[in-house]
């Protein structure tokens, strides 16, 4: 693999903060795409859309089994050990495992659906089936990103992601728009599902080409009941987040089938859920070096890490709340006028955005310590308490409602985490 690209276990500002830049830009480009989206579409079809994307966010997440997350762990141990047998094993092994479980739960999605609506005698929402067509290529996509990150190539990775699959997107979307044909929620999708496609097939190049030619030559060790018993706890907690994350448009569907409740949640939450992208993107800079430092119990080392990317990572989320604060507004009426109501709906979910995104890499520390258990349940409870409020406090005042119950049991859960390695760092 080319020096470049080996793993730099002294952070810097400088790529916390081009993480960053490149994180405005997908959000930009996002954003642009969903303002189009929420011009050109009925408000039944921007439902359709946005209840496509909150489920398979979610599909998306329990897709990957853990073994993305674990990547950004195992590749990077197996690098410093220079196992490359293992190396190869586990990339076989997961891309097999990921598209395999991938197209089960297209075809449970597929079955269960039908049998929902059927059993409702509702309309039969086929933005979801279409766009769940993709989740073995979005699954792939997303395990590929981090091994990228794990091999210390994480500004290559992020950059494909968070800039090359918007701006496909918003450039099919766009012409499509121009060409006078009337935008529908499934079209939306498919566009984007082509995005994904077109995506995937860059990461991969970049990861073949990355890969050390070690790798390349070695005969796979393959130990999967290792490597899923290390990876599914990952995923569990991956999953309960964004359900917590995600689950709220789809909530508000079940309770307001149709409503302009469902669109106002969605835009809210995708303007104050940006702050939480500054956490995600700066854990694939971030836990690489984490793992090798626990691998080395470099305590000191460890706590240095933490600090330093609180103090980053605050001062951009500080900046960012300000900026949500003040300019909420103006934001939301980019969307139309029907979506100016939702700010408090906005500031809200951007409290708990703020919480989550400060501490992002806190329960990934605790997991690679060895708190598997307690992580889990923590993020358990909140994740049953957040879907239970949603509906109780969602019927009684909508989309506030909802966004409440996201943001109080976001605050807690990862404020708990936070007292939890204090309480670790004393007994370490």
């Amino acid at each position: 693999m080319p020096e470049n690209y080996a793993l730099d276990l002294r952070p810097t500002n400088f790529r916390s903060l081009f993480l960053f830049v490149l994180t405005l830009g997908n959000y930009a480009l996002m954003y642009l795409a969903n303002i189009v989206l929420a011009r050109s579409l009925s408000v039944g079809d921007f439902d359709d859309y946005s209840v496509a994307l909150s489920i398979v966010t979610m599909l998306s997440t329990l897709a990957t089994l853990g073994l993305e997350k674990y990547a950004l762990r195992g590749i990077a141990l197996f690098r410093e050990r220079q196992d490359w047998r293992k190396f190869r094993g586990f990339w076989l092994f997961s891309l097999r495992t990921i598209f395999s479980f991938s197209v089960l739960l297209v075809i449970l999605l597929g079955i269960g659906l039908e049998t929902l609506l059927a059993l409702h005698d509702a309309d039969y929402h086929i933005a979801i089936v279409l766009f769940a067509g993709f989740l073995p290529i979005i699954a792939i996509t997303l395990f590929l990103v981090e091994v990228i990150s794990a091999q210390g190539a994480h500004l290559l990775g992020f950059s494909l992601y968070r800039l090359f699959l918007p701006l496909v997107y918003l450039l099919l979307i766009t012409g499509y728009s121009a060409s006078h044909i009337p935008l529908t929620a499934s079209t939306a999708v498919l566009c984007f599902g082509v995005a994904w496609t077109l995506t995937c097939g860059v990461i991969w190049y970049a990861a073949k080409l990355l890969m050390p030619t070690e790798v390349k030559h070695a005969t796979p060790l393959s130990l999967p009941k290792k490597w899923l018993s290390r990876s599914l706890p990952l995923v569990f907690n991956s999953l309960m987040l964004t359900v917590m994350t995600s689950s709220g448009v789809v909530i508000l569907e079940l309770l307001f089938p149709s409503g302009l409740e469902v669109g106002i949640y969605a835009i809210a939450a995708q303007t104050g859920g940006f702050i939480s992208l500054i956490g995600t993107s700066t854990n694939r800079y971030y836990l690489p070096m984490m793992v090798i430092l626990v691998e080395h119990k470099d305590r000191a080392g460890i706590q240095r890490l933490i600090k330093q990317r609180t103090l980053v990572v605050g001062s951009l989320i500080l900046s960012l709340f300000a900026v949500i604060a003040f300019f909420g507004q103006p934001l939301l009426n980019l969307f139309g006028s029907q979506f100016s109501s939702g700010y408090l709906t906005l500031v809200v979910i951007a409290t708990g955005a703020s919480f989550s995104a400060l501490f992002a890499d806190i329960p990934y520390y605790l997991q690679f310590m060895g708190f598997n258990r307690r992580v889990l349940c923590a993020t358990l409870i909140a994740a049953v308490t957040m879907v239970t409020l949603a509906f109780y406090l969602g019927n009684l005042f909508g989309t506030i409602g909802v966004a409440i119950a996201y943001m109080l049991p976001v605050v807690l859960l990862f404020s708990s985490f936070r007292m939890m390695v204090e309480h670790h760092f004393k007994q370490f």
